[in-house]
């Protein structure tokens, strides 16, 4: 069973298993819970993981394996998934069961749940959940729909992560704010998506591609522009990518404006 054959059974399947990761990760989030997270460790590279990712993390990949027991399945918790051959003959699945773990931990809504679906450089599905902030968007080739679709506020932000660049606050449009790291990337690349920000930039910070590849494809769906800090787009080819910066935009004038704030690359 795909997606080109089955698109309705196979969508409700994987919004529900987001969710059942979604409701996993609310159960220990120590924003609203009284257990707190469990088993929290250090990984290798030094990030921080609990069994709410790992929990979560099983919950994606039976559903996934079910339904696509061909794809390639690349997931953050899994380090062996990370030496995957990807190809275009099948489908690569880029899961992140609990994007924003310091932030979870902290206990922000700034966390999300990420699964995308990618045929080489061609995005297929993709749900992107915030469980705290009840936000869920579900991409489907080039649709995109979203859980209580909001109601885009008067002066809609442009939204600088890690990072702000050189003169774009004189050099936007009015009524387009200029707002630094009030959320994490992943948060503000999606309000673009959704029509509550104007656009984005944001350094990738170290993010790979199951932290990103859900929404690339949610702005393209919703037909904003994401592009690299070139102006190029974004290519998955592994848990590697290759860009410094992202940036997105509602339209062609803002995308190339926010491009020209940025530093040329040495």
């Amino acid at each position: 069973m795909t997606p080109l054959t089955q698109p309705a059974y196979w969508s409700r399947i994987l919004v529900a298993a987001v969710d059942q990761a979604a409701a996993r990760l609310l159960s220990t989030w120590p924003g609203a819970s009284m257990a707190g997270p469990q088993d929290v460790r250090r990984k290798a590279d030094g990030t921080l993981v609990s069994a709410a990712d790992t929990d979560a993390e099983q919950l994606l990949v039976k559903a996934i394996t079910h339904l696509d027991p061909t794809g390639v399945i690349v997931t953050e918790e899994d380090p062996a998934t990370h030496q995957a051959n990807t190809n275009h003959r099948v489908l690569t699945w880029y899961i992140d069961p609990l994007d924003g773990t310091r932030q979870y931990l902290d206990g922000s809504t700034d966390f999300a749940v990420l699964v995308s679906a990618w045929r080489g450089q061609v995005p297929e599905f993709s749900v992107a959940s915030f469980p705290a902030a009840g936000v869920l968007a579900v991409a489907d080739r080039d649709q995109a729909t979203f859980r209580a679709v909001p109601q885009p506020p008067d002066h809609r932000p442009v939204h600088a992560c890690y990072f702000e660049p050189a003169a774009l606050r004189e050099r936007l449009p009015a009524g387009n704010p200029l707002l630094v790291d009030a959320f994490e990337s992943t948060r503000a690349l999606t309000e673009v998506a959704r029509g509550t920000a104007a656009g984005a930039v944001a350094e990738m910070c170290g993010h790979r591609a199951w932290d990103i590849a859900a929404l690339c494809h949610l702005l393209t769906a919703t037909g904003r522009h994401i592009t690299d800090e070139h102006g190029r787009p974004v290519r998955f080819d592994g848990p590697d990518v290759t860009a410094r910066c992202l940036v997105a935009a509602d339209t062609r004038d803002l995308h190339s404006l926010l491009l020209t704030t940025l530093e040329p690359t040495p």
